[in-house]
Formats: structure tokens, C-alpha cells, sequence
């Protein structure tokens, strides 16, 4: 289990509960929480679930990127968020918290890549309250797997993974052995900063395959590799882990270390 830093009194936090909607919705709530929030006020937890499945790309992730041809048979809905990354597949196997800290909070670290490590570090903790065994990734890890897009032999498939954003892994984010659980990306305003995590409660590769890959190769490799790149909690626990027994884990985390 992690030492966690010493995180403000839970009396600073401002907690709503899930709401289950469409994803648009959670991605304009998202935007307003982090335009409105004052310096002083307490900092706001909005978890949250889409109601449909989806795909939410990354802000510089083109829509033109994606398998044409497979969105006008899935029609499915895409959306498009403010923070970086790749593709994230949303709907009722990701459960997502958005972390809005005010300007001028103490977890708003002037290093923006160490801001990241209390949240991941209090997430392993309260995974870790549920019997599953997780760690964070340390800075050197997830800079020797960037650097393999850039290597002769490694660069297409790596580039082809990192489509998705579980695919590739970033500082801090949660892992199981070397399989992605939990991932996170931040956006950061005069207001304040919003720190995102996506866990994965079940994974499966074949829709996002479908949706990343141009030809019947792509869409092979990605079902093999991003299958190997990350894993569902109902996998490593051996049953399907409830939302509410996340929610109530990581709000336990905040409680036990501001105690």
C-alpha cells in the first residue's frame, strides 16, 4: 500500500454522487466545474458514468483518423474532450472522477508530471482496500515506453497502439503487473486544474479495434495488443467490482489520510 502525502481535511472537498448520462453532458460539466471554481472554495469530486457507449477522442485527435467505414455500422456517438491523449471507449464498463482543484490549491504542484502522484498513489490505496494489488508508474517506466515509438523496429506498432489511450501508459497512471487499470490526464486553467481518471472495470478490444484499425491487420493487432496493454478490475478480482465499492474505497482513502 502507498504512503500518501498529507491531503487537505476532508471538509475541503465537495463531493457529488455518480450521475450516469450521456457523455456530452459529463464533458460540458467537466468544462464548467473547472471555468467556475473560485481560489479558497473547496476543491469538487463529480463521478460520473456514460449512459451509452462512445468514443471520446483526445483534443488533438482527429475524427477523420478513425475507421470511417466502421462508425457508419456502429453509429456510434464520438465526442471530443479538452484534455490530450488518444482514444477513450466510454459507457458502462468505465467508471470516470474528475478531480477540480482550485487556483493556488496545495496539490497543484508547480511540476505538472508530480502533480499527478498523489492521485494515482491514493487510487492503488483504495484498490488495494478491495484485495486487488495495483502500483503506480513511475516517470522512468512511462518514458522507456514512449521511447519506443520512436526505435525503427517498435515505431508503427507502437504508434498503432497509441490510438488508444490505454494502449500506452503515463506517469503515475495504475497498473496491474504492466496492464493499465486506471488512467488519468489533466487540464490546467488560471481557475484551477482538473485531474481525470478512467477505471476500467471490464475491458474488452474488439469494438476499439474495429474503430482504430484501417485494415484487417490493424484491427488484429490492436485486439492482441491493446488486450495486453490493459485489464479489467472484474479480471483481477475474479468477479465484477461494483461502482459503488470504488467510489466508497477512494472516498474512504481521502477520509483515512486527512483524518
Amino acid at each position: 500500500m502507498q504512503n500518501l502525502p498529507s491531503l487537505p481535511p476532508m471538509n475541503s472537498w465537495s463531493i457529488s454522487n455518480l450521475v450516469c448520462a450521456d457523455q456530452q453532458q459529463h464533458i460540458d460539466t467537466s468544462e464548467q466545474l473547472l471555468a467556475t471554481i473560485q481560489a479558497g472554495t473547496p476543491a469538487r469530486l463529480y463521478w460520473s458514468q456514460a449512459e451509452h457507449t462512445g468514443l471520446v477522442l483526445g483534443f488533438s485527435q482527429k475524427h477523420e483518423t478513425l475507421n470511417q467505414k466502421a462508425l457508419e455500422q456502429l453509429h456510434l456517438p464520438i465526442y471530443h474532450r479538452r484534455a490530450g491523449g488518444t482514444a477513450v471507449l466510454v459507457g458502462p464498463h468505465l467508471l470516470s472522477l474528475d478531480v477540480v482543484l482550485p487556483a493556488g490549491h496545495p496539490l497543484i504542484l508547480p511540476d505538472v508530471v508530480e502533480s499527478y502522484r498523489w492521485f494515482g498513489e491514493a487510487w492503488v490505496t483504495a484498490l488495494y482496500t478491495l484485495g486487488i494489488q495495483t502500483r503506480i508508474v513511475l516517470p522512468a517506466e512511462a518514458h522507456t515506453q514512449r521511447a519506443l515509438r520512436k526505435q525503427a523496429t517498435t515505431q508503427a506498432y507502437e504508434a498503432l497502439l497509441h490510438r488508444a489511450c490505454y494502449g500506452t501508459l503515463s506517469s503515475y497512471e495504475v497498473v496491474f503487473g504492466k496492464r493499465k487499470v486506471v488512467g488519468l490526464d489533466m487540464i490546467r486553467r488560471r481557475t484551477g486544474t482538473l485531474l481525470q481518471a478512467g477505471v476500467l472495470l471490464h475491458w474488452d478490444t474488439e469494438l476499439l479495434a474495429q474503430l482504430l484499425g484501417h485494415t484487417d491487420e490493424e484491427q488484429q493487432l490492436l485486439r492482441v495488443g491493446l488486450f495486453e496493454r490493459a485489464i479489467g478490475l472484474d479480471v483481477i478480482a475474479g468477479h465484477p467490482v461494483t461502482v459503488q465499492e470504488i467510489i466508497t474505497a477512494f472516498e474512504r482513502v481521502l477520509i483515512s489520510s486527512t483524518a
